[in-house]
């Protein structure tokens, strides 16, 4: 049996001040643009990746003295924008926001079927965690994860869907549905907005997703929140108790999100982008912002501690692809 505290390591992250290392050492304003910035985003405008992306370029741009241009490149659950920033020129005008998708579960699900690997990416800093939750369409007769277990059963043209094949809440739904002892079939979406918009029409039964974005619709009462995927419960939805309450226990499975750039960025770049960050991500607004969305900022995370993260966390996803039989079929 695997751990299902795939993620609980972040946790620690809150914990770290500003570490200091020596790729990262040198003065911040040894660099600057002289010309605006791309920051691509895979996914479509209106979900977790987007909104943070969104919510940073404008005290980036400030930080960087040049502006600072969010694009989004949509499509195979983030892929399609980490080939193009792999393909990128490494001088620091292009950098992209990624998840666990394109830079770990990708590598893990189909290591030879993918047009890049780990290796063409500057890991800069992961940047935000934010729970995920279960959220159902109204009509669907569930109010608690044991509910959802029997509608499922009982229910085999029931789908739920996913912002695409081999992202995070991909592979943290079919983790779930594997506990619960449930198949259900996986419907793969070009970005988040899209799986909402058939939630909320019927068309699937349940979704994984980000706080941000579930917390909303389920406040307005669009949806029906399930349960929450971390082992606390989110600030945002106080009454809905976590997979762990209702019997998954250990379950703890947050998403996160950091910021890359092509392979080979030259150092100065590295310790101009890192220290940026870091600057934006302490900024009262930025934090209050953030907690709006259900996120919480990542500091301390230099490129090297970045590094050693995604390594682990490839790891552990090997795990659970293992033992939950997860394919890019689902």
């Amino acid at each position: 049996m695997f751990s299902l505290t795939l993620h609980r390591a972040v946790g620690a992250l809150f914990a770290v001040t500003a570490l200091t290392a020596a790729s990262t050492a040198m003065a911040a304003d040894a660099w600057k643009p002289t010309k605006p910035v791309r920051l691509l985003v895979g996914f479509a405008p209106g979900g977790s990746a987007d909104t943070l992306a969104r919510l940073l370029a404008e005290p980036l741009s400030q930080r960087l003295g040049q502006t600072v241009v969010v694009e989004n490149l949509a499509g195979a659950g983030g892929n399609i924008m980490a080939y193009r920033l792999s393909q990128s020129p490494a001088d620091g005008y292009t950098i992209g926001i990624a998840a666990a998708g394109s830079m770990a579960i990708t590598h893990v699900l189909n290591p030879k079927g993918t047009n890049y690997t780990p290796t063409d990416f500057t890991p800069i800093t992961l940047a935000a965690v934010q729970p995920n939750v279960v959220i159902v369409n109204k009509d669907v007769p569930a109010n608690n994860l044991a509910e959802l277990k029997d509608y499922f059963q009982k229910t085999p043209t029931a789908t739920y869907g996913t912002a695409g094949v081999g992202i995070s809440n991909h592979l943290i739904a079919e983790t779930m549905l594997y506990k619960m002892g449930v198949k259900v079939p996986h419907a793969a979406y070009r970005g988040a907005a899209p799986v909402i918009t058939d939630l909320l029409g019927g068309h699937i039964a349940m979704t994984m997703d980000n706080i941000s974005t579930a917390a909303p619709l389920a406040l307005q009462g669009k949806v029906r929140a399930i349960a929450v995927a971390s082992i606390k419960r989110a600030p945002q939805l106080p009454n809905v108790p976590t997979l762990d309450e209702q019997g998954l226990k250990g379950f703890d499975m947050p998403t996160w999100q950091g910021v890359f750039a092509p392979a080979g960025l030259p150092a100065d770049v590295l310790a101009a982008y890192y220290d940026a960050l870091q600057d934006v991500l302490k900024q009262p607004g930025v934090i209050e912002k953030m907690a709006g969305l259900g996120s919480e900022p990542v500091t301390g995370m230099t490129p090297e501690k970045t590094s050693q993260f995604l390594e682990n966390d490839r790891k552990q996803w090997a795990d659970i692809v293992k033992a939950a039989n997860i394919s890019l079929e689902q």
